[in-house]
């Protein structure tokens, strides 16, 4: 309409040097497409979602999250439309299930907005303890390495690379990468909010750092800090053809699978891994236990 600006007006988009490219192949940008996504979630991967939301190697989710963060679709439309579809279907027990699951991240979503309005300080000072202020390590080669997608570990590894390229990465390869990083490295968790917060396109200001919280073990509801993901491990489970793997690290392309979940030596260019598993595991575990005896000593 007249005298109306369109986006293009706001300035948001790069202009002269354009280093978005990847991502605005990944992403259309408006109303429609977040509609078009919710449609095609519905038709079809949400009957699967309660069994397939944590699989890396299929399109098993949503992908709405960066709409939802910028407001291009309401998370009330995505709830109403989500338990209409499950009311339609309840014969189908797959699907309801399905339903159950997603709305439950919805609500998880609301959850990071309800304690941000209540801890408006979340961010300098966690709602959980932090436990492990006195054992983060400083360590910025470890810290490149896992920014840049060369830990040696192939499914934080793939993560890395996807979000670089995507501004967009799973659930599931974002709680192996953050836990690796926050358990494995013993890097501060600040570190990787920061860097999620620069790099993803749905970051947003409660749910990035309520997330990054609950792996470090100090947030509300958190996850215990002794739960280390082995990232071979949910490689294995969550990728086991190693699709996912392979598609983000070119480094392991000609590879069987048994091989690229365990590439070492196999795959020229691809580094060793920066810290051995079983001794990060036990790095982490004796200072989660050092700040269990040092609080002890203070009650």
């Amino acid at each position: 309409a007249a005298g109306r600006g369109g986006i293009a007006d706001l300035g948001l988009l790069p202009v002269g040097v354009d280093w978005t490219g990847s991502l605005a192949a990944a992403w259309r940008v408006d109303e429609a497409e977040a509609a078009r996504l919710l449609d095609a979630f519905l038709g079809g991967p949400l009957a699967s979602y309660a069994d397939a939301r944590d699989r890396l190697d299929v399109a098993a989710t949503s992908r709405l999250s960066p709409y939802l963060r910028w407001g291009l679709i309401a998370p009330e439309r995505v709830w109403e439309a989500v338990s209409a579809h499950a009311v339609r279907g309840l014969e189908d027990a797959a699907a309801a299930r399905g339903a159950e699951a997603f709305l439950r991240e919805l609500d998880w979503r609301e959850f990071a907005w309800h304690l941000f309005h209540h801890f408006p300080a979340m961010r300098e000072e966690p709602p959980g303890r932090e436990s492990l202020a006195a054992a983060w390590r400083q360590d910025p080669v470890a810290l490149a390495a896992w920014r840049q997608g060369r830990t040696g570990y192939p499914l934080v590894d793939a993560a890395m690379r996807q979000l670089w390229a995507m501004g967009w990465i799973p659930n599931r390869a974002r709680m192996v990468a953050a836990s690796f990083l926050t358990k494995h490295l013993l890097i501060e968790w600040r570190a990787g909010e920061a860097w999620f917060w620069d790099t993803l396109v749905d970051a947003d200001p409660a749910s990035n750092v309520m997330n990054w919280q609950w792996v470090a073990g100090c947030g509300a509801d958190a996850a215990p800090f002794h739960r280390i993901f082995n990232p071979l491990l949910q490689a294995e489970r969550f990728d086991p053809q190693a699709r996912y793997l392979c598609r983000w690290v070119p480094e392991l392309g000609g590879l069987a699978p048994r091989d690229a979940h365990r590439p070492w030596g196999r795959a020229p260019g691809y580094p060793d891994p920066i810290v051995d598993h079983g001794a990060a595991r036990g790095r982490a575990l004796a200072a989660h236990r050092a700040a269990a005896r040092r609080r002890a000593g203070r009650s």
